[in-house]
């Protein structure tokens, strides 16, 4: 399932309703509380995945740490709320997962150059190449590529290449929070 669907940049609607309510139902016994506070968090983003925004919400903003405001900054800007997700991000400072996205974020850039190419939009372009041609992760700059696609440009090669940057972001994330709970790697 999670491989063929990756989230809309501006979701309107849950993808599968019944989803929401497995997510809901995941295991938390035999946890400790730090773990528990990630088993919320891993139920967060796979709320984002299935583009329930309001019930990621909900999770997030009770997780009290760094990652919390990840998720929260991801939902935010999902939402369109683009100055409120920037408010998440400075709370989120330098994230554990920020060096491995921009790794595989590059690698995605290189793998996509006809992608890349083809997209109309020079600010787009150029606000892609200074996000990859940085030496840490740009939460604000993705930020301002997001909105910039959704708000004006609406470029389908931008949004198949930004969607894909989205998905990367919100794996690693997962993994990282699992990892904490004290789960096993994911197969995405």
């Amino acid at each position: 399932m999670l491989k063929e669907h990756r989230p809309s940049l501006y979701p309107t609607e849950e993808w599968d309703d019944l989803l929401d309510i497995k997510i809901a139902k995941l295991s938390k016994e035999g946890t400790n509380t730090d773990q528990l506070t990630y088993v919320h968090a891993v139920q967060s983003g796979l709320h984002l995945l299935n583009e329930s925004l309001d019930k990621s919400h909900t999770l997030s903003q009770d997780i009290h740490n760094t990652t919390g405001s990840y998720w929260h900054g991801i939902m935010h800007r999902m939402e369109g709320d683009y100055s409120n997700s920037k408010y998440w991000f400075r709370q989120v400072g330098d994230h554990p997962v920020f060096t491995l996205l921009l790794q595989q974020v590059k690698e995605i850039y290189r793998q996509s150059h006809a992608e890349y190419e083809s997209i109309s939009s020079d600010n787009l372009k150029g606000r892609l190449d200074k996000l990859v041609s940085s030496s840490s992760w740009d939460p604000y700059g993705f930020v301002d590529l997001v909105q910039q696609q959704v708000t004006v440009a609406r470029d389908d090669n931008a949004e198949q290449l930004l969607q894909h940057i989205q998905w990367i972001e919100i794996k690693l994330l997962l993994q990282y929070c699992y990892d904490k709970s004290g789960g096993t790697a994911f197969d995405f």
